[in-house]
């Protein structure tokens, strides 16, 4: 793997990295594809619906929820889809 910026597993490695500085007690998961395509439409469409700044803020907010979420036994593409339909009823549904 790279250290290279844009390349290799980014998201994985400062998953990685971020466990090993809690002395790797950290549960941080990686997220897979599907996960990221969702919370990645997420953020589009809060950049989109709403002022752009919002995005980054609304995906760690959805973030610490899918975290509390699997730590209550819930999957996290349940989770983050449970989050997803939470911010269409605020936002509306994106178009098409």
């Amino acid at each position: 793997m790279s250290d290279a910026p844009g390349t290799g597993d980014v998201l994985g490695t400062l998953a990685e990295r971020l466990n090993a500085a809690r002395g790797g007690t950290g549960a941080l998961e990686p997220i897979d594809l599907e996960v990221r395509a969702s919370l990645l439409r997420i953020a589009r469409d809060v950049a989109h619906a709403t002022e752009r700044q919002n995005a980054p803020l609304a995906a760690y907010i959805i973030g610490r929820f899918v975290q509390d979420a699997m730590r209550a036994g819930m999957s996290q593409s349940d989770a983050v889809e449970q989050a997803a339909s939470m911010v269409r009823s605020i936002i509306g549904e994106p178009p098409a």
